[in-house]
């Protein structure tokens, strides 16, 4: 960010709330010492009228003030991400509460967006997502949700539009509760007749991809707490995001490395994305320090230090794959 004259910004702001302060003053002493005659209505209408100007001075040299410090603010604000303590920082003689009011109205004015808890961004942030799942998948719901299965649809059926190739046999991930996969499983393919597997091995799923020829359903038991991020059994673009890296890049499903960099370079391009989502979910799979780096390399700077803990070899290799691409 630019680089803070802290001694000037001071002396700035302490002339104004000084001035400011010094015209709210004369007004109450005015308030104060009128002794008005209610048999004399001139005196009492030029009083009323005198203050009437002097509150609207006031009121124009606050608005004033505002727009300066609205202007100052958007001038020196990073285009990336940035959260409100970045903003603290950047006018340390500005008070809290002062640069709140003007966060939450540049908000409104939809000059500067939202992109997670405390985490801000003065750049359009494009298309709200959506999901429109095949007709076969909204009938897998149907099932799961009649038997009472706590599940979630994730991966490719979330992304697919912003897949480049589509895959003639296409992999459709859902994850269930630990202890419900054997009769999720069990109803899938008696309803519907398609193919499952439970807790494959990407080698498993080769597999089964050269004796099938259709589609199939991998089925993934989870604990309760990641069945998260998502709307009545439709993972959010945020989670589908963190599923699908992380069963490619740990050689748990057959998808190539490439296809899921252009994934991730089409979503980030013109997606609005939760970011504080997207950690979330990928610090739950203890991955948020990749995701990390590969947003940066895609010109996405998220306002984290210290970004430790990852397979550097790993994610070297996904930054590649993005630098050539």
């Amino acid at each position: 960010m630019t680089k803070i004259n802290t001694k000037k910004d001071g002396i700035f702001v302490k002339r104004e709330n000084n001035l400011l302060s010094k015209e709210l003053e004369h007004i109450r002493e005015k308030l104060k010492n009128a002794r008005v005659d209610e048999s004399d209505p001139e005196t009492l209408a030029r009083l009323v009228k005198d203050i009437k100007k002097q509150l609207s001075k006031l009121d124009s040299q606050i608005k004033g003030k505002e727009s300066r410090i609205e202007s100052e603010l958007m001038r020196r604000i990073n285009k990336g991400p940035f959260t409100r303590d970045d903003l603290f920082n950047l006018f340390p003689n500005i008070s809290r509460e002062e640069i709140i009011r003007q966060l939450n109205k540049l908000i409104r004015k939809e000059k500067i967006f939202a992109v997670g808890r405390n985490l801000y961004t003065t750049q359009m942030l494009g298309k709200e997502p959506s999901v429109h799942l095949s007709e076969d998948m909204e009938k897998i719901r149907k099932i799961l949700n009649e038997n009472g299965i706590n599940y979630i649809i994730t991966g490719l059926d979330i992304l697919k539009e912003y897949v480049n190739l589509i895959p003639k046999r296409m992999i459709h991930l859902i994850y269930v509760v630990k202890g419900s996969g054997e009769l999720a499983k069990d109803i899938i393919e008696k309803k519907t007749n398609r193919r499952c597997i439970l807790n494959p091995t990407a080698k498993e799923i080769r597999n089964v991809f050269v004796h099938y020829g259709d589609d199939i359903i991998v089925l993934r038991e989870v604990g309760e707490s990641s069945i998260e991020y998502h709307n009545q059994g439709i993972a959010s673009h945020e989670k589908a995001i963190v599923d699908i890296y992380f069963e490619t890049t740990r050689k748990r499903i057959p998808f190539s490395n490439p296809e899921l960099m252009n994934i991730l370079k089409n979503i980030f391009a013109g997606t609005r994305i939760e970011y504080t989502r997207l950690l979330r979910a990928a610090a739950r799979r203890n991955i948020k320090a990749e995701l990390i780096l590969i947003l940066k390399q895609l010109g996405i700077h998220l306002p984290v230090e210290n970004v430790t803990g990852y397979d550097e070899l790993k994610v070297e290799k996904m930054l590649n794959l993005i630098r050539r691409q």
